[in-house]
Parts: structure tokens; sequence; C-alpha cells
């Protein structure tokens, strides 16, 4: 059993991603597992055999289910090019099942070997008419449940998507092959019927700013209010019943300056407690059965360089990685300590009711709170008694809902959104765009192998979100380059223009979106604020002049940067004492600006025009 840290792991998933389109040195990681909180490594790239992991298996799935043995796959060349599409395959957006991804693999076996016989013997011979006699042999096939029968339109199905599968994951490489079936699909070729399971929504900016800003309203009155709670608790009521008691109560707030009664403090304390909800799952991607296995005190921090890095620790069940952590800001820390505070009371109930628990011998009861114990998101379960525990997934779905509802917000908010819409964030943080929690991302766009570094306990998944939102934008921006009318200036820009007028095609793709998704694969891609780099080498950096650069590529989206930076200009041409170095200075910047605006189609002399009434400084 080879140890090995979550750095190195994540710095051979990104070396051999980079290395799977030329297929040249493909050595490193591909699975790993835990056993007792150590990692370690299960299979590498180079071996003939590869174990899926066992942790997070049904104990009922036995070890062969996890071998994926490539010596099934008869010829050479073809055995090679299955790596690189069960390697894509495994580090898939979705976490695949282990019983899924082996699944995968047997029917692909199944389809090489075909191949094989076939006389073919790479996947970049396979044209639509080799793919269109794989159909009519999967046509042909026999079902083992019912004898003589057709197989069912699931299995055919799968049977075709693995083709699909293959052409999607070689696209950018030397064996990449042309849409098997350019006109249809597996699904439609074997006839099934299937709705397709909407992807998860990404909170808009327009619904995560109001509720954002009402958290952080409410927490920074976290103080007020819980100082409110406590003295209310530690008063001396007389009366007896609970009208009369709430009417005493309200009157002691009053005399403290809250005049909205009990009810209206009950109800701001539950939206302080929602709050803190919406700031954690804002900003640290965290999932809601992590967010409720938050546990006191369950945080730490670090100064690296002058910088202080925050990180929330909790356990984490559905990778059955157990306790991990995650990057967050100094904000979530504070939400964190508020629900702390928060819990108190139901926490020394909690306490009460384990000591009771344990003197009458109830076991089952002590397990349930030694579980709930600490927890920072406690609640009153609508069972019989109004036991206390943990916030489940649907509680806090509910919660989040009528916090929405609460500002007049038209979204159906539910809790693993967040995962998502942070991911998201965080990409368009990193790569400029500077959004209402820019102040929260700050740490973010720093290389994700350091972050690892760090700390070795972060969720590893998270990191593939950020990566796939990632390659979703770049996406968007390849795409837009792409796109005939689109202005475009810098060094790299004049090679899209190239690419674009190119008349001859070395590759048939499907349609648009295919092309522009294998072109944006090649592409590094990281924001100047100026401009878009695509200088992968980390050398030969401009400095700056992104338009005269090789790498810089500069967008109509970057217009108003460079809009700003002439009016910036003329401004500073107007000081009178300005001296012939800073004039030179000036005048050079404002060639380069009028330059990038001209390519821009920008109107140089109207543009002067209306910048013009620029007052003298």
């Amino acid at each position: 059993m080879s140890m090995v840290s979550k750095a190195v792991v994540l710095a051979d998933r990104q070396r051999l991603r980079e290395a799977l389109p030329s297929g040249e040195g493909l050595l490193g990681i591909v699975t790993t597992d835990r056993a007792e909180g150590v990692l370690y490594v299960l299979s590498r790239y180079e071996d003939m055999v590869w174990w899926l992991p066992k942790t997070g298996c049904p104990t009922s799935l036995v070890d062969c289910k996890r071998k994926l043995d490539f010596a099934r796959i008869r010829c050479k060349q073809l055995r090679s090019e299955s790596k690189a599409v069960m390697a894509r395959l495994i580090w898939a957006n979705t976490k695949l099942a282990v019983s899924t991804v082996s699944g995968q693999f047997m029917k692909l076996v199944v389809w090489l070997n075909w191949l094989h016989d076939q006389g073919i013997r790479s996947l970049a011979q396979v044209t639509p008419m080799v793919a269109d006699r794989y159909v009519q042999h999967v046509n042909q096939l026999t079902s083992p449940n019912r004898i003589g029968g057709p197989l069912d339109p699931g299995t055919k199905a799968q049977r075709l998507l693995v083709v699909e599968t293959c052409w999607r994951h070689l696209l950018d490489t030397p064996n990449g092959f042309d849409h098997p079936w350019p006109e249809n699909s597996a699904s439609a070729l074997a006839k099934l019927k299937q709705a397709t399971k909407p992807k998860t929504d990404i909170i808009p900016e327009e619904v995560l700013h109001p509720l954002f800003q009402q958290s952080e309203s409410l927490l920074s009155r976290a103080t007020e209010l819980l100082g409110h709670r406590d003295a209310v608790g530690d008063y001396q009521l007389r009366y007896k019943n609970l009208s009369g008691q709430i009417k005493e109560k309200s009157r002691f707030l009053k005399t403290r300056g809250w005049d909205l009664g009990f009810r209206a403090l009950n109800n701001a304390l539950r939206e302080l407690r929602d709050g803190c909800f919406v700031i954690i799952l804002a900003t640290t991607g965290i999932r809601a059965h992590e967010l409720g296995n938050i546990r006191r005190d369950h945080w730490y921090s670090e100064v690296r360089d002058g910088e202080r890095f925050y990180f929330l620790g909790s356990r984490s069940d559905k990778t059955h990685e157990g306790e991990t952590s995650w990057l967050c800001p100094e904000i979530a820390i504070h939400a964190v300590k508020t629900l702390e505070r928060l819990s108190e009371p139901m926490q020394i109930e909690l306490e009460q009711a384990l000591e009771h628990a344990i003197a009458v011998g109830d076991h089952q009861e002590v397990t349930r709170l030694q579980e709930c114990s600490e927890c920072v998101g406690l609640t009153r379960s609508m069972k019989k008694g109004n036991p206390i525990s943990v916030i489940s997934w649907q509680s806090l779905d509910d919660r989040l809902k009528r916090f929405a509802t609460s500002l007049k917000l038209d979204w159906k908010l539910a809790s693993h959104q967040f995962r998502r819409t942070f991911a998201n964030y965080v990409v368009h943080h990193k790569l400029g765009d500077l959004r209402y929690l820019r102040d929260h991302f700050k740490h973010w766009s720093l290389d994700m192998t350091i972050l690892y570094v760090m700390n070795e306990a972060q969720d590893l998944e998270l990191y593939d979100e950020i990566y796939a939102a990632f390659d979703e934008k770049r996406q968007a921006i390849v795409g837009h380059w792409l796109e005939p009318d689109t202005p475009l200036s810098g060094g790299m820009g004049e090679h899209v223009r190239q690419m674009r007028s190119r008349t001859e095609k070395t590759r048939t793709y499907k349609d648009r979106r295919e092309m522009v998704q294998a072109i944006s694969e090649l592409v590094y891609l990281r924001s100047t604020g100026i401009a878009w780099c695509t200088n992968d080498t980390g050398v030969d950096c401009a400095g700056g002049q992104c338009e005269n650069c090789e790498h810089g590529c500069i967008d109509d989206n970057h217009k108003p940067f460079w809009e700003g930076l002439y009016q910036q200009q003329i401004e500073l041409r107007q000081i009178e004492d300005l001296d012939a170095s800073g004039s030179k200075t000036v005048e050079r910047t404002m060639d380069r600006c009028e330059k990038v605006l001209a390519d821009l189609g920008v109107d140089i002399n109207r543009l002067k025009e209306q910048l013009a009434d620029v007052e003298t400084i």
C-alpha cells in the first residue's frame, strides 16, 4: 500500500489531463482510496489493471466489480486508447458510482473487441459506416433473459452509448474520430424514450446578491439579537401561562430597546440562523449534510506569507472521506461562531437528555444524541416530543425557500444549488469577473495544487466541480472568439481570426458546440484584467503589454476597460506640471488604447468627442 498526499494526486491528475491530448507522458496516479484516514494509491495509469475505490461501495459489491482489467481488450493499440477513455470517464464532472464505471468498462471491452474482430486496430479508423455496422450487430443480439428475444431498448442504448463515449473523450487526441452517427443518437437508434434530467441550476446574481446582503446584515446584528435572547432567558418570569409569559417578555424586551415583541425576536433569530446557513453554503461549496455535521470549534486558520487562510472542518458522508475541510473566508467562520451561540440552549438541553438516556439505558437514544452533540445546526424534530436533532437537508431546503420568499425573490432556492453556484463564482473571480462576492474569493485565484499543499484534508470533489465550471466558462469565451463578428485585438487575436477564416476542415465535428469544446480544451486561459492570457508556460510575459503579446487576446468584453484607460490618459495629459517622462508615458498609453479600441470597432474620433468635456485637472 503506497501512501500519498492529495497534493500529489491533484498534480498527477492535472498532468495526465494535459498529457492525454498528445498521448505522451501518460504516467501517474489514476485512483486512490482511504484506509483509517490515510490516502493511498490504488492504480497508476501505466498499470494493466486499475482498481476502483472500495470506499463508498455497498458492502454487497464483490471486489471483482472494482477491477478494470485492460488485458481483456485483445488489441494493444485499442487497449491503450481505452485507458484515455476510462481515465476521463472516472474524472467526469459528476462522480459516477463504482458499479457504473465498471459497467461502462465491460461495454467498452465488448465494443473494442468487436472492432478487433472487424480488423480495426485503432479508434481513429472508426467511420460512420463502421458505427452503423455495430448498430446492426447490437440489433441482432438476443437477450439472455428472453430466449430468442432482442435486447431491450435500455440495454441497446447502453451498448451504443459507449461508442459516443469514446468519440467524446478522444476528440482532441490523435485517435479521435468523426461522430459515429452525425444525424442521430444512441438513444434514438435504440428507440429509447428517456427524459433528460435537468442540470442543477446556478443561483442567478439577482437572487444571490439580496440573499447574501440580507444574511450579512443579519450577521452584523447577531450580538444585539443574541444579547436580547440571553437577557430574556435570564429574566425571572412571574406568569405561569404561555400568553402571559409572552406579554411579559415583550415588555421586558421593550426596556432593552426592542419594541417589536418576543415573537418578532424569535423570528429574527430564526432568520439569523438561516442567514448563517446561506453565508456558509455560498462561500464554501459545502453540501447540506456536511453543513449539518459542522461541530463547535471545528475550524482553524493559518498565516502564509502574511495572508491568513481559514479552514472549516466537517465530516463528509457522501464521499465517505470522513473528516475533511474547506478553504473559506473569515465571514464563514463568523457565521459558524454565531451558530454556536444560537445553538447553546439546545446543546444544554441535549446534554441533559443524553444524561437521562444513559441513566435509563436507552442505548439507541444515546447513540443518536451523541451524533448530534456539539453540532451547530441543531433544530427540533417534528416527531413526538419534538426531540433535538441535526437539521436535515429537507428542513434546510424548507428554511432556505422561506428565507428567499421573505425577500420576495422569485426563485425556488435549494441547498444543492449553492455548490455549483460556488464553483461558478470562484471561476468568474479567477477570470477577472469581479462580482458581488469578489471579496470572499480572493484566495481561490491561487493554483489548486498550492491549496492542497496547504491542507491535504480538503474536499477533492469540489475541485473537480470548480474545474468543470472553469471548463464551461472557457468554452463560452473561446466560442465567443470563434464567432465571425466578434472583434479581437492582441497577438492571439490574429491567430484566432486566421482560424475562423480557414476554409479547409482538419476534422469534422457534429456541430459548432463540439468544435468549440475540442478547441477550448487546448487553450490555457486566465485573465489579466485588460485581456485574456493564453500563456501556459509562466515565462516570457509581456508585463502588461497584452495587446502586443502573442499570447494575449482582447475581445469586445474588454472594451469598457480600454475606454476607461483611455479616458484616464486624457485626464493625466491635462496635468500642468506633468514632466517629459510622464508625458511620453501618457502618449504611449494613448497610442496603445487607440490601437486596441480601433481593433474592437470603436470610432476613435467619436470617442474623443465624447470625452472632450473632461474637466481640466
